[in-house]
């Protein structure tokens, strides 16, 4: 609890004699994907009076550099051990050289190495926004209480595995990832006649059937939808679900629509899978990518949630019910309630704007005279950047259906938009620190352009 005045901290009997009366402000940021991460970088520069690069300079406060008199104390509480690059899961679990890059390990990224920045390794519990207390589990299953004056939750939604690693372990993760390569290759034996089928053609099912045939391309790859169209979930105009049939074709893949699936599993560890027409399907492999993410909202106040489990936030993405201390709640990311489609760039805007909308909180509560005005999130419009083996398409209404191999380089590179990921939010790792020969990563109002920061369905 913050102190109550100068006359209570000065006053020699009183517990709190000891504290600074300078105590820093807390922000304790709940996940740490990227929207959970761009909030914590974000906010880190305003706290050092360097504010980043934002898409919308014109929307929010400019602080001009004005650093707070207390300054900013934040925890970090995740799941992982490390920022791992969702957009990019894919490739880290079909081909063997992406998988150890595509998770950085917090305590390895130099920029994230700041005496005023915490990242404690387990899970929130519960929230009582009343007492501004939170509840986590640490890995040792030992409960654990932090306290914050403001908090974040950019927790995201709770995929499955492999659209998203099935361990907060860096060591799991590669293991996990190199099981399921030798799952699709055989163990490295030869490929030829190895058959996977993969279940669902949402943006996860796509990409990993588009990469497995881009790989392996002795391996014949079935992908297996109960509509007609692929992305059939996704709000988005025919033509573009159409197109991206055209390129699963061209990359080999193998498509059954309007057809549900049930998997057997065989003696022989090979399995069936059995059509609603009737036919039948034998395979080395099946991934089921057809269970839809939930949000990961349960340790919050049921009244600050939808039917949907997504948290209901106001356009400054402050959280609407009227909780106690609402003002000091944020949300980013998939885990709240926004327009548009789910995508990795739009959950990165929202953290740049609640890092902005936090520290101006912070400015005001120490100088009335600040009066800044919090910045507020447009809609989002329906955009998506997608991977399909060699090539990838990209659309929003502005632009049209954009598509090809030539417009894979540009947007995703060779690892779907990692490095370039990487080079926007200012990290390096302390192992290679290599500079990464990407273009300056700009990112749109919509999201991203080519050369930009990639967004993507299934992020």
């Amino acid at each position: 609890m913050r102190l109550q005045s100068i006359s209570d901290a000065l006053n020699p009997l009183s517990p709190l004699t000891n504290l600074s009366l300078s105590s820093p402000h807390r922000v304790l940021v709940v996940g740490c994907a990227y929207g959970g991460l761009s909030t914590v970088v974000n906010l880190l520069a305003y706290s050092q009076g360097k504010p980043k690069q934002v898409v919308y300079p014109d929307r929010m406060p400019d602080f001009e550099g004005k650093k707070s008199r207390s300054g900013v104390e934040i925890t970090v509480i995740d799941e992982r051990d490390g920022y791992f690059h969702s957009v990019g899961a894919p490739l880290a679990h079909v081909a063997p050289k992406h998988t150890p890059v595509m998770w950085k390990r917090y305590s390895h990224l130099n920029e994230l190495r700041h005496p005023n920045l915490h990242f404690k390794h387990g899970i929130v519990k519960k929230i009582d926004p009343e007492s501004k207390v939170a509840e986590w589990l640490d890995r040792n299953g030992k409960t654990q209480k932090q306290s914050y004056d403001y908090v974040v939750t950019a927790t995201g939604l709770k995929r499955h595995w492999p659209a998203v690693p099935k361990s907060g372990s860096y060591v799991e993760y590669k293991k996990d990832a190199q099981e399921l390569i030798d799952k699709i290759t055989g163990h490295g034996a030869k490929q030829e006649g190895r058959k996977v089928v993969v279940i669902g053609a949402g943006a996860v099912g796509i990409e990993f059937a588009g990469e497995i045939s881009n790989h392996y391309p002795s391996i014949h790859v079935t992908l297996v939808h109960s509509r007609e169209e692929v992305l059939s979930s996704e709000p988005l105009p025919s033509e573009v679900k159409a197109k991206v049939k055209d390129l699963l074709e061209e990359e080999g893949v193998h498509l059954v629509l309007g057809n549900r699936a049930t998997i057997t599993q065989l003696p022989d560890s090979k399995y069936e899978v059995t059509l609603a027409n009737g036919d039948k399907l034998s395979a080395d492999l099946v991934l089921d990518t057809t269970r839809k993410g939930s949000p990961t909202t349960g340790f919050l106040p049921a009244e600050t949630l939808n039917e949907e489990q997504e948290i209901k936030v106001t356009p400054q993405l402050s959280f609407e019910s009227s909780i106690p201390n609402k003002e000091a709640h944020f949300g980013v990311g998939d885990v709240i309630a926004w327009s548009g489609i789910k995508r990795a760039g739009g959950a990165m805007v929202m953290g740049q704007l609640v890092a902005a909308n936090v520290y101006a909180s912070i400015l005001n509560s120490e100088d009335s005279s600040n009066n800044y005005t919090l910045g507020e999130l447009p809609e989002y419009p329906a955009v998506i950047g997608i991977a399909v083996g060699k090539q990838c398409l990209t659309y929003d209404k502005a632009s049209g259906i954009q598509y090809g191999v030539q417009k894979m380089a540009d947007y995703f590179q060779d690892d779907l938009g990692w490095a370039a990921n990487l080079k926007y939010l200012g990290l390096t790792d302390v192992e290679d620190h290599v500079e990464q020969k990407v273009g300056y990563a700009e990112m749109s109002e919509v999201g991203v352009a080519a050369e930009q920061v990639p967004v993507q369905a299934a992020a």
